[in-house]
C-alpha cells in the first residue's frame, strides 16, 4: 500500500468512525420549530425576560432586527440595547424604529402589542480590562430587570413566538441556560453559499469538538454557548460571575456557558432555524476577517496546535477530495468513500439546520477557508501582538494573561 492509499484509507476511517459517533450524538439534540405555538403560561405565569443586545456600528442590520422583537407576544419583555461606541447610526435607527412604533400604537396597528419598555443605552469610553462586546452585555445585563436574560446579537431576526417558545422550552428542561441554532443568511448570489458552506463546516468541526448533546449532562463540563442566542437564568449568571468572569475573552459566549454550568447550571442545546435568523458575513473575506480575533485564541495560542490542526484538517478533509477526483485505483475509492460520507454528514445536519444538503461539495473549500482563517489570525497575533476586533484593539499579552488565571482558577477553585 502507497503511502497516499494509506492516508486516504485513514481519513475513511476517521470519517466513518467520527461521523457515527457525531450522529448518535447529534441526533439527541431538540429540534423547535415555527409550527408549535404556546398558549399557555407555564405554572407561575411567565417570567420577567430581558433580551440584552450589545451594538457596534450596526446600523445596516439592527432596524430589521429591532422590528421583529417587538412583535413578540412574550408578556412584559424588556428590550436593553447598548451602543457601544458606534461610529455609524446604530442609534439613530434605533429610535427611528421606536418613533414607528409609537406611530402604529397610537393608531392601533400591527405595534400595538409590541412591548413597552425599550432601553436604549450609550457607551462613549472603553474601560481598561475589558473587550468592548463583553463590557456591553455586562452594562445591559446590569440595567435589565428580567429574571431571565437572554443575550442576542444586533442581527438577529426572530420569527414570531420565538421568545415564548424558547423561554418555554428551557422551563420544561430545568435549565439554566439554553443555546438556540439559528439559521445563518448572507445576502447575494453564489458568493452568499460560500459565505454559508463555509459556516456550515464551521458549525459541524464545533460540534464535533464540543459534544453539544452533553450540554444537559450534570457530569460532563462540555456545553455551547453562541453569541446569536444565549438565555440564562439571572441568579446562575450571577453565580458564575456573569460577562466580568469573561470580561477579556474572545470566544465569550463559549466561555460564559461553560462557567454557569461549571457553577452548577444547566445547560441545554436545540436546533431553531425556523425561529431565529442571523445575517452572517456578506462575503467569505469578511467571514476570514471575522475570525481573526478568536481562531488563534480559540487555540490558546498555541503554534503547536495550530500546526497540528491545520495539518489534521487537510490531510482528512480536503485531501479525499482531490484524491477522489485525480487519484487511481485503492486511494481513489477511499477518497470517494469519504466523499459519500461527508455527503450524508451535510445531508442530515441540512434538515436541522435549515442548510442546503449540498453545501458538501463546498466543504474541502470551507475548510481551506478555514485553515486560512487559522493560519492569518495567527501570523496577526503574532506579528502585532495584538487583536482587531470591531475597531478596538487588544493587547494579546492581556487575554493571555486573562486565560492563564481562568485555568488557574479552575484548577484551584478555593484560591
Amino acid at each position: 500500500m502507497d503511502a497516499l492509499t494509506g492516508l486516504t484509507s485513514f481519513a475513511l476511517l476517521a470519517w466513518l468512525a467520527l461521523a457515527g459517533w457525531w450522529w448518535l450524538g447529534m441526533r439527541r439534540l431538540p429540534v423547535l420549530t415555527g409550527a408549535s405555538a404556546v398558549d399557555a403560561a407555564p405554572d407561575g405565569g411567565w417570567p420577567r425576560l430581558s433580551l440584552v443586545v450589545a451594538a457596534r456600528d450596526e446600523a445596516d442590520t439592527i432596524g430589521a432586527a429591532l422590528r421583529s422583537w417587538l412583535v413578540q407576544d412574550y408578556p412584559g419583555l424588556e428590550i436593553v440595547i447598548v451602543d457601544d461606541r458606534s461610529q455609524d447610526a446604530t442609534g439613530a435607527t434605533v429610535r427611528a424604529v421606536l418613533a414607528e412604533r409609537e406611530v402604529q400604537s397610537a393608531g392601533g396597528g400591527e405595534g400595538a402589542g409590541a412591548p413597552t419598555t425599550v432601553r436604549l443605552e450609550r457607551i462613549e469610553a472603553l474601560p481598561d480590562g475589558w473587550l468592548g462586546k463583553t463590557h456591553a452585555q455586562a452594562l445591559g445585563a446590569d440595567c435589565a430587570a428580567g429574571e431571565w436574560l437572554l443575550f442576542a446579537d444586533a442581527d438577529v431576526r426572530l420569527a414570531p413566538g420565538a421568545l415564548r417558545r424558547a423561554v418555554a422550552t428551557v422551563l420544561a428542561a430545568r435549565a439554566d441556560h439554553l443555546a438556540l441554532l439559528p439559521r445563518f443568511d448572507a445576502p447575494g448570489g453564489f458568493g452568499a453559499h460560500l459565505v454559508l458552506a463555509f459556516e456550515t463546516a464551521f458549525a459541524l468541526l464545533l460540534t464535533v469538538k464540543l459534544r453539544p448533546w452533553l450540554a444537559p449532562e450534570p457530569s460532563v463540563p462540555t456545553t455551547l454557548g453562541i453569541g446569536a442566542f444565549g438565555l440564562y437564568r439571572r441568579s446562575a449568571y450571577e453565580r458564575a460571575g456573569g460577562h466580568r468572569a469573561v470580561r477579556l475573552r474572545a470566544d465569550d459566549d463559549l466561555a460564559l456557558a461553560h462557567d454557569v454550568k461549571a457553577a452548577g447550571g444547566r445547560s441545554l442545546v436545540v436546533f431553531a432555524p425556523a425561529l431565529a435568523a442571523v445575517t452572517w458575513y456578506p462575503s467569505l473575506v469578511e467571514a476570514l476577517r471575522g475570525l481573526e480575533k478568536n481562531a488563534f485564541a480559540g487555540l490558546r495560542f498555541s503554534l503547536p496546535l495550530v500546526a497540528a490542526v491545520s495539518a489534521a484538517l487537510l490531510a482528512t478533509h480536503v485531501l479525499p477530495f482531490a484524491v477522489a477526483l485525480a487519484g487511481s485505483g485503492a486511494a481513489r475509492a477511499a477518497g470517494w468513500g469519504v466523499v459519500v460520507v461527508v455527503s450524508l454528514v451535510y445531508a442530515w445536519y441540512g434538515r436541522r439546520a435549515g442548510a442546503p444538503a449540498w453545501y458538501a461539495l463546498l466543504h474541502p473549500v470551507s475548510v481551506v477557508a478555514l485553515v486560512l482563517a487559522l493560519l492569518r489570525s495567527t501570523l496577526a497575533t503574532l506579528v502585532s501582538g495584538r487583536i482587531e476586533w470591531r475597531g478596538t484593539s487588544y493587547d494579546v499579552a492581556d487575554l493571555r494573561r486573562a486565560q492563564r488565571a481562568r485555568d488557574q482558577s479552575r484548577n484551584n477553585p478555593r484560591t
